[in-house]
């Protein structure tokens, strides 16, 4: 029996043995090219089609097919065209390949090399700027075409613009060329130094014989002056000492330029007195300005705007649709069918009689053209009673105008009088709004006894 149990026992423990070896994920372990081939050696034998799935092959950066053969642990891969001289490949196996154990390849493998002749020689044969030149456009690019494809991490690091430039670069035609494309303005009147440090090589190793600089200039700043300021889709602002009135909280205003803005208007188009936040948008000549307040403009207020040279403007913020809602009195009706009422005054003392039509009319001052919808009186008004026995039960309302400019919120309630004197709350929330989006400028509370 031990020899029956000893013999079992090797026989799991070696596969078991066996079953962890081939939990090892597979690896690359060799690349090369050659004879119109691309060859992988992998260290263990592959899921070929899965395998061929996971490869990739691109030349000059487009994808390469083609034909695999296999070859035990070696994959070797047969681009139709064959591999093309002066071109750059780039070989990547993907995660996905796996070992015929179902071992997933540890890391994507990848490799590039290129079929370019190696030059003795590493230069740059052109550059789009001239050392000297006067750079007219701000938002110029900078090309430079080598001799060879220039290794890309080397130019980086070689490559540099003085006073610094934030900019993107670009490769092309399999990095021959490299373009640098400004993402901001050059400064008018500039001196701007270009620099290739010998550092920079190409991709075979070969490096610059010296530094190559390249200067430039930017020309000086046009002049130009503020030709007028206009309300967007309206007047135009007289400037000087006149007041502009009519002005909407939300006002928009256009800045009209003769030229170019210079850069001290392009940064700061106006400057506005009280300080009010606001954004400006230029066109892509800078010779047109639209600025937008980030807030409504306090109302009965006297803005101050400086732009231009010297120049000043006075708005006032008094148009209808800008007036802000107010609270004008706040009536009582016992029975609103009978027309007569009372207005309640802040400490007021009133006898609530038991009944099922009566009404609290709140009334406000607003603009010409302004009302308030019902659905957002909803939850803008309240009554309440503090304490006691009394109730006043809300159970609808309506909204309204007696004139223009004079609006209502009509709440309709039953109430069971008391029988003990009680503070009664009533208030209007100041978020209420009226049909131009204007609010009230506080929340609004008047308290008075029910006797």
């Amino acid at each position: 029996m031990r020899k029956i149990f000893l013999i079992v026992f090797i026989f799991v423990s070696c596969g078991f043995a066996e079953e962890y070896t081939h939990m090892k994920a597979p690896e690359v372990s060799g690349c090369s090219y050659g004879e119109g081939c691309i060859q992988i050696t992998f260290s263990s034998e592959m899921e070929r089609g899965i395998t061929e799935q996971a490869f990739s092959c691109l030349c000059n950066e487009e994808t390469a097919s083609g034909t695999f053969i296999w070859y035990e642990k070696k994959m070797c891969f047969y681009p139709e065209s064959g591999i093309k001289d002066k071109s750059r490949y780039v070989i990547e196996v993907g995660t996905r390949a796996e070992d015929r154990y179902g071992n997933s390849l540890k890391e994507v493998f990848s490799y590039a090399f290129s079929t370019y002749e190696k030059e003795n020689t590493f230069i740059v044969q052109k550059m789009n700027i001239s050392d000297g030149d006067v750079v007219e456009d701000l938002m110029q690019t900078i090309e430079i075409t080598f001799s060879s494809p220039v290794d890309q991490a080397m130019f980086y690091q070689g490559f540099g613009i003085s006073p610094w430039v934030s900019g993107a670069t670009s490769f092309k035609d399999n990095g021959q060329s490299v373009i640098f494309a400004p993402l901001e303005k050059l400064d008018w009147n500039s001196i701007y130094t270009v620099t290739l440090k010998k550092s920079v090589s190409d991709q075979f190793g070969n490096k610059l014989q010296s530094d190559y600089v390249v200067t430039f200039t930017t020309p000086q700043e046009p002049d130009s002056s503020l030709e007028k300021i206009c309300i967007k889709n309206g007047a135009e602002l007289v400037s000087g000492g006149e007041i502009n009135r009519g002005a909407e909280k939300d006002v928009s205003l256009v800045l009209t330029y003769s030229g170019t803005a210079d850069t001290k208007a392009i940064r700061n188009p106006i400057t506005v007195s009280p300080p009010q936040d606001y954004a400006a948008e230029w066109n892509n000549e800078h010779t047109q300005c639209d600025i937008t307040f980030n807030k409504p403009l306090p109302y009965k207020t006297l803005i101050e705007l400086s732009a231009g040279k010297d120049k000043r403007y006075l708005l006032y913020v008094d148009s209808e649709s800008s007036r802000p809602l107010e609270v004008h009195e706040i009536n009582f009706y016992q029975d609103y069918t009978s027309g007569v009422g009372v207005t309640l005054e802040h400490g007021s003392g009133i006898v609530f009689e038991t009944g099922s039509q009566a009404c609290f009319e709140f009334v406000f001052s607003a603009g010409s053209n302004a009302e308030i919808l019902t659905a957002d009186a909803y939850g803008a008004v309240d009554v309440a009673v503090v304490r006691g026995n009394l109730t006043i039960d809300l159970e609808r309302l309506e909204t309204g105008y007696i004139e223009p400019g004079v609006l209502f919120i009509r709440v309709f309630c039953s109430i069971t009088a008391g029988t003990v004197q009680t503070p009664v709350v009533i208030s209007v929330n100041g978020t209420l709004r009226d049909s131009n989006s204007n609010t009230l400028e506080k929340d609004y509370v008047l308290r008075i006894n029910a006797l």
